[in-house]
C-alpha cells in the first residue's frame, strides 16, 4: 500500500530507528515465527468495503487453494498473471524493498515533524486533572514511534504516571520494543504492558472478559489496512475514549499517489487476501455516518522513484515491488499491466518531475477523533 500494505514485518527494517514511518503493520498479516497464517489475516473491511477484498482472482484465492482447487480458468499455470505473488509472501524481499523505500522517502521526517509540531496540541487536554494517563497503542511494531509519542505526553504532564498498553501481534517486534525500552532513558513514571494480539483479538478478549477500560489516548499508525471491519473497529475504539481522550489514526493520504495508483490498478495486483487498501480519504464518510467529530491533517511526503525508470536498476525494481506489493513486478507482471503502471507513475496524479527526477507523492493523512 504504498498504500502501506505491509509495513511491519518481524525481521524487517521497522526494527531500526529509520522504520518509524512505515506503517506499522504488515505484521498483523504475517509473523516470522509461523504463529500467524494467511488464513488468520483480518480482511474484508465490512459493509461498503467488499470491493477491497475482491481485488484478487476468486479462482486463485487462498480459500480456493485451501479447498483443493488447482486450476484457474483465467490464470492457467505458467501464465504471467498466475506468476505474480504478493510481496508479503517473501519477507526477505519485502525487507529489501522497504529499506530502499526508507532511503528514498521523506515519510520519516514528515511523521517526526508531526510529532514535534502538531502532537502537543492534540494531547493538550487529555490528562487535565488526572494522576494517571492511560495510553493504548494498536499496532506498535518495535515501538520507536510509541516512545516519541510518550515523550511528548510526559513533557506535557510532568510527574504524572503514564500507563502504556501495547497491542502488537508479532512476538519479535514486542521483543525489540522491550529492548528499546530497556535502553532508553527518561522513561520514569511510564509503565509498559504488552499484549501479543491483533486489534480484533483485543476487542474479542475484552468482550469475553466483559471488561471495558477507558483510555485517554489511543493511536493506530499504519494499521487500518489489516482489520476485518474498519467502521466497526473505529466505533469500538472510539467508544473507549475518556471524556477528554483522543483517537489518532495515521495512514496514506487520499491525495497521495498511493490513492491514484491503487484505486486504478488494485484489481491487477496480487493482494492474495493479505490486506486491503484504504486511505485517509475514505474515513470522513465513515466518521460522518457514525456522528464522530474529527480533525484532518496532511503530512506532505515524497518518494524518489527515478530509478524505477532505469532498466535493470535493482533498487528501482525493489521500489516497484513496494509500490505494487508484488514480488519481482518487473519480471512477473503482464507487459500491458507493467506499461500502464509505469505510465501512471509518471502522471501528475501520482508524481511530479523536477531537476531530471521523478518524485512519487507519498503523503500521509492524520485523523484525530474526538470523544
Amino acid at each position: 500500500m504504498g498504500r502501506r500494505l505491509g509495513r511491519r514485518l518481524g525481521a524487517h527494517p521497522r526494527s531500526s530507528a529509520a522504520s518509524l514511518t512505515r506503517p506499522r503493520t504488515a505484521q498483523d498479516c504475517v509473523t516470522l515465527g509461523g504463529s500467524a497464517r494467511a488464513g488468520d489475516v483480518e480482511q474484508s473491511p465490512g459493509a461498503g468495503w467488499a470491493f477491497l477484498s475482491s481485488t484478487f482472482c476468486p479462482f486463485c484465492s487462498p480459500e480456493r487453494r485451501a479447498a483443493g482447487s488447482r486450476l484457474c480458468p483465467l490464470h492457467p499455470p505458467g501464465s504471467m498473471a498466475a506468476a505474480m505473488r504478493n510481496l508479503l509472501a517473501d519477507l526477505d524481499r519485502y525487507a529489501q524493498a522497504f529499506r530502499v523505500f526508507l532511503e528514498r522517502s521523506t515519510e520519516h521526517q514528515s511523521m517526526q515533524q508531526f510529532v514535534e509540531k502538531q502532537l502537543p496540541e492534540v494531547i493538550a487536554s487529555i490528562g487535565n486533572g488526572k494522576s494517571t494517563i492511560n495510553v493504548l497503542s494498536i499496532g506498535s511494531g518495535a515501538g520507536e514511534m510509541d516512545l516519541q509519542i510518550l515523550s511528548k505526553i510526559r513533557a506535557r504532564y510532568p510527574g504524572v504516571t503514564i500507563n502504556n498498553e501495547v497491542i502488537e501481534p508479532s512476538a519479535s517486534q514486542i521483543s525489540k520494543y522491550k529492548e528499546l525500552v530497556a535502553q532508553a532513558s527518561n522513561l520514569e513514571n511510564i509503565k509498559f504492558t504488552w499484549h501479543k494480539e491483533t486489534a480484533n483479538e483485543y476487542e474479542s478478549r475484552m468482550n469475553a472478559e466483559k471488561k471495558t477500560k477507558k483510555w485517554d489516548f489511543v493511536h493506530m499508525i499504519q494499521m487500518l489496512y489489516y482489520v476485518k471491519d474498519i467502521p466497526a473497529t473505529l466505533q469500538y475504539f472510539h467508544s473507549l475514549l475518556e471524556s477528554q481522550g483522543k483517537l489518532l489514526i495515521i495512514l496514506v493520504s487520499g491525495k497521495s499517489g498511493w490513492e491514484t495508483l491503487w484505486r486504478k490498478h488494485a484489481s491487477s495486483f496480487p493482494l492474495e487476501g493479505f490486506c486491503s487498501f484504504i486511505s485517509s480519504g475514505d474515513l470522513p464518510r465513515m466518521l460522518d455516518s457514525a456522528g464522530m467529530k474529527y480533525q484532518l491533517y496532511e503530512l506532505p511526503s515524497h518518494l524518489d522513484i527515478t530509478s524505477c525508470f532505469i532498466e535493470g536498476d535493482k533498487d528501482g525494481e525493489l521500489l516497484l515491488d513496494f509500490l505494487t506489493e508484488t514480488i519481482d513486478f518487473t519480471k512477473t507482471a503482464p507487459p500491458e499491466l507493467k506499461r500502464q503502471v509505469m505510465e501512471e507513475l509518471r502522471k501528475p496524479g501520482c508524481s511530479e518531475s523536477r531537476d531530471g527526477k521523478v518524485f512519487f507523492n507519498s503523503s500521509l493523512g492524520v485523523i484525530v477523533i474526538e470523544p
